[in-house]
């Protein structure tokens, strides 16, 4: 009897890498943006519509490099644009921390958006793609989840800074401090990254009768994928996502306190609810592979409608009037948002993968990503203008929930529409190995 050595698998370094990448990357540099906003534009007398367009800079500079994704990961490869992206945040970070007028932030924008490209979502659900060949959602879901955690702990340690009573300008502190953390995992993911495990794991699975639920499948090629009519469907609702969500991630921290409640308790609700975008970034990631999209999508989007709802129902009058229950309001919609938010990162390169397979995933996912990053780039800025016309955020809390109920709709029909082609390409397949 002889006993087999087992070697190490190195994708579990990765799994950890990335897990890393996107805790800093998305936590640090992205989660907390709305405790920055009423503290940068008070200390330098900035309106808020024009500090968005900061935003609007970035998502820009994320959906014009995610169009080329495909081409740039293929010539230049992971590590190389892993390492890029550090050293874009890096330079956002400091930007930020020692901008005097409003244009120098917006170059700030323009590298952050650089950044995030090259090492959040679109980056990290490619590495994982590359080393692991089913369970996708398990493990793209627990390398999101990074992002929950990374913004419960930044929360924590940035208010104090951003909220600092002897120094209007304390939100400084708190990016240089973010920038020498870049530093550091930067340095760590440039030297222990890989391209590509020795035997990387096929990109199709054997065809199959039954419906494909987190594993890679071979899918269709870009030509027909842009001809069908669910891809733009897909498209707009993926747009339409990032327009709602994304522009109220940036202004709910602002809407609470502009109603009366606590810097402090504010923080801890964005605290709760970045642990809760943890826990439902796991759970999605596992009922796409035991469900299937339809059920996410269903679950994501409902939360989403209920959120906007909630928040809505936060007013001045309310907190003043009833304190108990407007604090329970502010807690269920960080609840309930971050049950939303997986919406525009995890299920992207789910829905990409579910709708069209392998064949052009990474061309196919850059595009829904720029879609996405689209819709933010115009969701904060129509949300500010909201409330430098009317004074408050609500009438466009409303109307997201609005969109987001006739997304709903729509995304059913693409699904069905999708998973005609799918057993159609499904079943020529195993024609052809009969």
């Amino acid at each position: 009897m002889t006993l087999e050595k087992k070697s190490f698998d190195y994708k579990w370094v990765i799994l950890a890498l990335s897990f890393m990448m996107v805790f800093v990357c998305l936590g640090f540099c992205s989660a907390n943006k709305g405790l920055y906003l009423a503290a940068i534009t008070e200390a330098l007398g900035i309106k808020r519509s024009l500090f968005s367009i900061n935003d609007s800079c970035r998502f820009i500079s994320q959906a014009v490099i995610n169009l080329f994704f495909g081409s740039l990961v293929t010539k230049f490869g992971v590590r190389k644009m892993i390492s890029f992206g550090f050293l874009a945040l890096v330079g956002s970070m400091l930007i930020y921390a020692f901008a005097e007028t409003i244009y120098v932030f917006y170059i700030g924008g323009v590298l952050l958006g650089v950044g995030l490209t090259f090492t959040t979502t679109t980056m990290a659900s490619s590495v994982v793609r590359r080393w692991f060949k089913k369970d996708i959602g398990k493990y793209t879901g627990i390398v999101f989840a990074s992002n929950g955690i990374g913004g419960a702990l930044a929360a924590q340690i940035v208010t104090p800074m951003i909220n600092d009573e002897n120094n209007a300008f304390g939100y400084r502190n708190a990016y240089l401090m973010v920038a020498g953390l870049l530093v550091v995992i930067g340095l760590l993911l440039f030297f222990f990254m890989k391209e590509n495990p020795s035997d990387a794991p096929a990109t199709t699975s054997a065809p199959t009768k039954k419906k494909a639920r987190g594993v890679i499948w071979s899918g269709i090629d870009y030509n027909t994928a842009i001809h069908a009519p669910f891809f733009y469907l897909a498209g707009l609702c993926v747009f339409l996502t990032g327009f709602s969500l994304q522009g109220i991630n940036g202004a709910f921290a602002a809407h609470m306190k502009d109603v009366g409640l606590s810097p402090e308790f504010v923080a801890t609700v964005s605290s709760v609810y970045s642990l809760c975008l943890t826990g439902s970034k796991l759970a999605v990631g596992a009922l796409y592979d035991r469900f299937g999209l339809r059920t996410v999508m269903l679950i994501c989007q409902s939360s989403a409608i209920l959120a906007f709802v909630f928040l809505a129902m936060l007013t001045t009058s309310l907190v003043t009037g009833f304190a108990t229950l407007a604090g329970i309001v502010a807690f269920a919609f960080g609840i309930l948002y971050a049950l939303a938010l997986p919406l525009e990162t995890l299920v992207i390169p789910l829905i990409a993968n579910d709708l069209f397979g392998s064949k052009a995933f990474d061309k196919l996912l850059g595009i829904l990503i720029a879609m996405n990053y689209a819709g933010y780039a115009l969701g904060g800025p129509i949300v500010n203008l909201s409330f430098d016309a009317w004074g408050t955020y609500k009438p466009a809390l409303l109307a997201m929930a609005a969109i987001t109920v006739a997304m709903l709709l729509v995304f059913q029909v693409v699904i069905n529409s999708a998973n005609k082609k799918k057993r159609e390409v499904l079943a020529l397949e195993e024609a052809e190995t009969v």
